[in-house]
């Protein structure tokens, strides 16, 4: 792979290359951090963080790989475009063109949140706008955790504040102190509907009363110029008319007003229905995911601790039931469940729990391959509290082998006292 370093910043260093006719970008160590175990499992954290991320507003991860004058690296997509900070300073984009940025841009954090994850370091830097149109691509999850949502509502407020003006109302509760802010992405979201249709609202019922008024203002006009010519009857009749005018116009606005009324109920439960959906999808994402985790767990707490790197026969049998268990899992979810998701937030969620599954059970054979080969490299294969028991497996074999030696060494020396 041609490299190209094109920026080092704190511990990082972000190069360019090319393989297999395309860009790629390539976040790995500086030298003098390459050799700490720290570094190493925050890069590889970053990683797995990312990789589970399917969304096209997320730059997608292919590999994590040691490269040659690097070390190990993350390689993702490069984005063809530009930093937002660069937009804003060019102060090119017009108003519906910011507003799509910022919606866009939230609905990605939203996805996130949804996954259980926080990016916890959103600014216009990190936030990439591709060059083929504005389309945002939300990058560096360097210090992406599972805690931390109030830290995005944060930094979309900042954003906010220098992207759209008109916001700055929203903008400024996002910034102040936590107990004012959003609570989460729904609530933002529905806080900009709000914003965006009270002055549709208002010029609506201005609009209905600048029209009650000129007509008003006419039919007064109309009969000051005819009460001059017209006799007691014709004046009664025309004051009867005038009247008669002005009821019809009121109950036009009372229907206008009413209709307007039903549209904002309609909007409202819509708006309801789409924050109870998401939060049911949330729940079975989480629920599906946890399956996944705790049969991983029970693999890692009941089976590693049996393994006997000489029974091939239990080695085999293992492998099979891990692949097959984390398939079932993938497979075999709650039918019902999956019936409230529309059709793309199902197959979504199939595929994420296919993908899912395949990393646990590529990180159960990594483990497994671990104490067959007693290997060395745990420190990057397993988290600390696997290495731990990883640890406590060799040294409980070792010490059963030490043991089994010196049983043998003693009943030799028996035998040998018996025959002189």
């Amino acid at each position: 792979m041609d490299v190209e370093i094109i920026h080092i910043s704190g511990v990082n260093v972000i190069a360019r290359g090319r393989r297999y006719g395309r860009c790629w970008l390539l976040k790995g160590l500086i030298e003098q951090c390459r050799d700490s175990s720290v570094d190493l499992r925050r890069l590889q954290k970053e990683f797995e963080i990312q990789s589970r991320l399917l969304d096209p507003g997320v730059a997608q991860v292919v590999s994590f790989e040691v490269i040659d004058g690097l070390g190990h690296c993350i390689i993702e997509e490069w984005v063809e475009g530009k930093p937002l900070s660069e937009f804003l300073k060019e102060g090119k984009l017009s108003k519906k063109e910011r507003r799509g940025i910022m919606r866009e841009l939230i609905s990605i954090v939203g996805y996130i949140h949804s996954m259980g994850l926080a990016h916890r370091n959103i600014n216009p830097a990190n936030v990439m706008v591709r060059d083929m149109g504005v389309e945002v691509v939300l990058t560096d999850f360097g210090f992406a955790d599972t805690e931390g949502y109030c830290d995005d509502i944060y930094g979309l407020g900042k954003i906010m504040a220098e992207l759209c003006p008109e916001y700055a109302t929203i903008a400024a509760r996002c910034v102040g102190s936590a107990k004012k802010r959003p609570k989460d992405i729904a609530r933002l979201l529905k806080s900009l509907d709000r914003c965006d249709r009270l002055p549709k609202v208002i010029w609506s019922i201005l609009g209905a009363a600048v029209i009650i008024g000129i007509g008003i203002v006419m039919g007064l006009y109309f009969h000051s110029l005819n009460s001059a010519t017209m006799d007691t009857r014709d004046k009664v009749l025309a004051l009867s008319e005038t009247t008669r005018r002005q009821e019809m116009q009121v109950i036009g606005l009372n229907d206008s007003l009413t209709r307007m009324a039903v549209r904002i109920n309609k909007v409202q439960d819509d708006i309801k229905r789409m924050d109870d959906y998401n939060e049911m999808r949330k729940e079975i994402y989480a629920v599906a995911f946890k399956k996944i985790d705790r049969l991983f767990e029970d693999f890692e707490n009941n089976v590693v601790p049996m393994f006997d790197k000489d029974n091939r026969a239990f080695y085999d049998s293992v492998t099979v039931l891990l692949d097959k268990s984390l398939y079932l899992c993938n497979t075999d979810y709650d039918p019902k469940r999956l019936s409230e998701l529309n059709e793309k937030d199902a197959l979504e969620l199939h595929n994420e729990l296919v993908a899912y599954s395949q990393r646990k059970y590529s990180t159960g054979m990594h483990i497994w391959i671990a104490l067959i080969n007693n290997s060395s490299d745990v420190d990057v294969l397993a988290a600390p509290a696997r290495k731990k028991r990883l640890s406590d497996i060799f040294a409980e074999k070792k010490r059963q082998r030490t043991l089994k030696r010196k049983k043998e060494s003693g009943k030799e020396y028996k035998i040998s006292e018996e025959e002189n």
